[in-house]
């Protein structure tokens, strides 16, 4: 009977697992699939050895006093796989832990097949780290065809068809539910993140733009992400509710689709919204060390995938000291009050340009495929 350890860190990656391991086991369901999981890897059918919110940390400075605590959990994380002796271990995301992880396995003579899905932006900064994953790995699995590209001129086994949220998307509909609560309300999606770090940094901002929102007759709506911890989605929830506004606890997708526009931290919601047409400011804040550490490290221009994708801004960034409440709602209604930016450069023209570079099929039947190959 074949068995698949899987790994994965904050809610982006147990998105990943989840539909991984849902369609392996669509392919065989007598694989035993175990290892460092979030509630949709076991819901898709994984057991949770570890949960991944062992890994839920962001920002440099952050990391290193929990340093001995990611070099215990590596060194238990070996001893199991060696022990279990799974046919594959497929390590998702978290690019720090797992690189360190996979080289691990490497020296202690781990015969299975290890695969890196979601493979770091070696592209954009410590580019160092293509030589870890030609060594450490046997097949690397990509989110776009430019990270696929640029893995094959390095060497990499990379292999790549599409990004799975075009896949995830597809269908992506107004509920009843949804109608019934909000109506035809001038809806601003404000996303405050998935991780302790994002919210920290980022929800006195967004409620801030809110409240000029609000002013201005629109409805900010703040997304509670289904994957968020019990505690940390009870405290958001009741921090948007003090501050006098509503919010919505389903699927961020719906919540930016039956919106006019999208205000959040960067990351895959940008690219969510690029998928659903819908138009979005890009906020990043960190502590002012670990933005002068990282502006020496990175060598991409723009943060957000839609930008990297087009070669163009297509949503502003609003970086740092940038990232004020008065900037987000004047990027928003430079947008919904030009109709030419709005028509022409941004649904007609960028994003339609952005999701054709996204791929067409099913990227997690796809990995499945390829992790299951011999």
């Amino acid at each position: 009977m074949k068995k698949i350890f899987v790994s994965c860190g904050e809610v982006s990656g147990d998105i990943y697992a989840g539909d991984f391991i849902r369609e392996v086991l669509k392919k065989d369901s007598s694989i035993k699939i175990s290892g460092m999981l979030g509630p949709n890897g076991e819901r898709a059918g994984g057991v949770a050895k570890w949960s991944y919110e062992e890994l839920k940390l962001m920002g440099i400075l952050e990391i290193i006093p929990a340093l001995p605590k990611i070099f215990r959990l590596k060194r238990n994380i070996t001893d199991e796989i060696l022990s279990s002796k799974p046919d594959a271990v497929v390590l998702i995301d978290s690019p720090d832990f797992h690189l360190m992880l996979a080289k691990s396995l490497r020296k202690n003579n781990f015969s299975g097949k290890t695969v890196c899905l979601i493979t770091p932006t070696v592209w954009a900064w410590r580019a160092g780290r293509v030589k870890n994953l030609k060594r450490d790995f046997d097949l690397c699995l990509p989110l776009f065809y430019f990270e696929h590209k640029f893995l094959l001129e390095h060497g990499v086994n990379s292999k790549w068809k599409a990004h799975p949220l075009v896949y995830d998307l597809e269908n992506v509909k107004i509920s009843e539910k949804f109608s019934k609560r909000f109506g035809s309300s001038k809806i601003i999606a404000l996303m405050p993140g998935s991780r302790r770090y994002d919210i920290d940094f980022h929800l006195e901002i967004l409620i801030g733009a809110a409240k000029i929102l609000k002013e201005k007759n629109f409805l900010p709506v703040f997304s509670i992400a289904p994957g968020l911890s019990e505690n940390l989605a009870d405290e958001l929830r009741e921090r948007v509710k003090n501050s006098g506004f509503d919010f919505w606890e389903g699927e961020g997708r719906e919540l930016m689709l039956g919106s006019l526009a999208v205000a959040g931290v960067s990351g895959t919601v940008a690219v969510e919204a690029m998928l659903l047409k819908r138009f979005m400011t890009v906020i990043y804040n960190m502590k002012k060390l670990n933005y002068a550490i990282l502006k020496r490290l990175v060598h991409v221009k723009k943060i957000s995938v839609p930008n990297i994708l087009t070669g163009r801004e297509v949503f502003p960034e609003l970086l740092c000291e940038n990232a004020t409440p008065e900037n987000i709602v004047n990027e928003i209604e430079n947008y919904l009050n030009n109709a030419e930016r709005k028509n022409k450069n941004f649904v007609d023209t960028a994003l339609t340009e952005g999701k054709n570079l996204m791929g067409s099929c099913n990227a997690a039947e796809f990995w499945a495929e390829q992790c299951l190959m011999n």
